[in-house]
């Protein structure tokens, strides 16, 4: 009877969470603008942030993991026809931080200085604050994987402004711990993702966030 009971709560929620209305898809970025997309980097320093904070105990991410992240990211923004994008290199941004009109290192006019040099009125920036792999596989774990990453859009064109952040900050848990994460767990096909995997669904809710 109580096994009956779980499969009919399942299927309720299965069947409330498929008719929830998905909320409209913002458009902060007209057809006209020029959008250039930052490489992944991992801010160390405050001054690097566009917003949050970096964990005390923050690992630092592989360069090729950065550049696995920037390959996926561009080829999910590929794949959306509104907009075409520039993809600017990691080495456009290895000179000294811009400063703002105070003087003061600026890691939104560092952005919005690159973007205007690459002929773009708004740029996106995607910034990787944490990720930690499983340990394990697909069919179980030590530990599961984790991401902490936030996609800002800023508008270039002086004066320098964020427009928009969206963030996601994802540990995967089991199914038995959170019953409401039904969704995900058959979205990521029952198993234990990878942090890659993880970071992916990330990008995703960057994509409808930003309506790119």
């Amino acid at each position: 009877m109580q096994l009956r009971n779980l499969f009919l709560a399942v299927l309720c929620f299965c069947l409330f969470a498929g008719c929830e209305k998905q909320p409209e898809q913002q458009r902060l970025i007209m057809p006209e603008i020029i959008v250039a997309v930052a490489p992944f980097t991992q801010p160390t320093q405050t001054t690097e942030l566009l917003s949050g904070f970096i964990p005390e105990d923050q690992a630092a991410v592989s360069k090729e993991t950065l550049n696995q992240l920037d390959t996926l990211f561009r080829e999910k923004l590929n794949s959306q026809k509104d907009h075409a994008y520039i993809f600017l290199e990691l080495t456009a941004f290895d000179s000294d931080m811009a400063r703002d009109d105070r003087g003061r290192r600026s890691a939104l006019e560092s952005w919005a200085q690159l973007a205007r040099k690459a002929g773009a009125d708004m740029i996106i920036v995607p910034q990787l604050i944490e990720l930690r792999e499983r340990v394990g596989s697909k069919a179980g774990v030590v530990s599961a994987a984790s991401v902490n990453e936030d996609f800002y859009l800023v508008d270039a064109r002086t004066p320098a402004a964020l427009v928009h952040r969206t963030h996601f900050s994802e540990e995967q848990k089991p199914l038995s711990s959170d019953i409401t994460r039904i969704s995900s767990f058959f979205k990521r096909g029952g198993g234990w993702v990878s942090a890659t995997e993880l970071a992916a669904e990330g990008m995703d809710k960057a994509v409808r966030e930003l309506g790119l």
